[in-house]
């Protein structure tokens, strides 16, 4: 039988009060999110990442009609599969194993990066680290477009799982994903390897300078060149063998010039002599 994961958006301000949005940035920014819900419960369902075409996750999001007060839009998920035994990580509770799956994708494309974990999530990012770093990349667009009705309708939409607050989507929120400034200048520095996706190229490096990670991506030719590097540093980091990588990159900005993303142009192993 199928678990019903209730969500919730909650948009207040502008006309917003007054039970009103603009009708097409409105309804483009509720079929964001809901196609936010519907990449994160497919991972969840599956263990895949899916984009295109028909998948589980689809389908197994439903939405009512938004209802006033100010305005409230109501989604279901319809969970077949436990994630926790999909992705062998316990026995975590459903409900709650998708709404921290929600949260750390949500949070990571509005670049918070200081977030608490149950044990069976830490136990996920410990397996499939480079999952969820491909996971948010893919989200992201989905992020950007629920962010359609701040400023045409709404000042402020907030997400909620079951009775808890997810996140806040704002003018500040909406800023940060809307912009990215492309910085092509080529750096070189040393990073260990904290996540790294084979098949995507999507990832992450711990930044000393920055004391945090930064998630990565590359194109597919760089990939075919330097995915056995990143396994390698990855390998090196879950052993805690001390191994770091060399990476030439350029960067995806913030606003405010804090790095976004690294874009990998080649990488290298660290040696003594570097």
């Amino acid at each position: 039988m199928a678990e019903v994961i209730p969500f919730r958006l909650r948009l207040t301000g502008d006309t917003a009060d007054r039970h009103q949005f603009q009708g097409y940035d409105g309804y483009m920014a509720l079929a964001g999110f809901a196609w936010t819900l519907a990449l994160v419960t497919n991972y969840a369902e599956t263990g895949k990442i899916r984009q295109r075409g028909e998948f589980l996750g689809r389908n197994a999001v439903r939405a009512s009609a938004p209802a006033a007060g100010s305005i409230i839009a109501d989604f279901a998920v319809w969970l077949e599969q436990n994630p926790a035994q999909v992705l062998g990580i316990g026995s975590a509770v459903a409900s709650v194993f998708l709404y921290d799956l929600v949260r750390r994708v949500i949070a990571r494309n509005l670049g918070d990066h200081n977030l608490s974990e149950t044990p069976e999530f830490k136990q996920l990012l410990a397996r499939r680290a480079g999952d969820v770093e491909a996971l948010v990349a893919k989200v992201e667009p989905a992020v950007r477009q629920t962010h359609a009705v701040i400023g045409n309708g709404a000042r402020k939409m907030q997400i909620l799982g079951g009775h808890n607050i997810i996140n806040t989507y704002d003018e500040r929120t909406r800023d940060y994903v809307k912009l990215n400034i492309e910085d092509d200048q080529e750096i070189e520095s040393d990073f260990s390897v904290s996540a790294f996706n084979v098949n995507s190229g999507y990832g992450s490096v711990f930044d000393n300078r920055l004391g945090r990670t930064v998630p990565i991506s590359m194109s597919r030719e760089v990939l075919r060149k330097v995915s056995n590097v990143f396994t390698w540093g990855l390998d090196q980091y879950a052993n805690k063998t001390g191994g770091r990588i060399v990476m030439k990159y350029t960067r995806i900005l913030a606003m405010d010039g804090t790095p976004k993303r690294y874009v990998v142009q080649s990488a290298k192993r660290m040696t003594r002599r570097d």
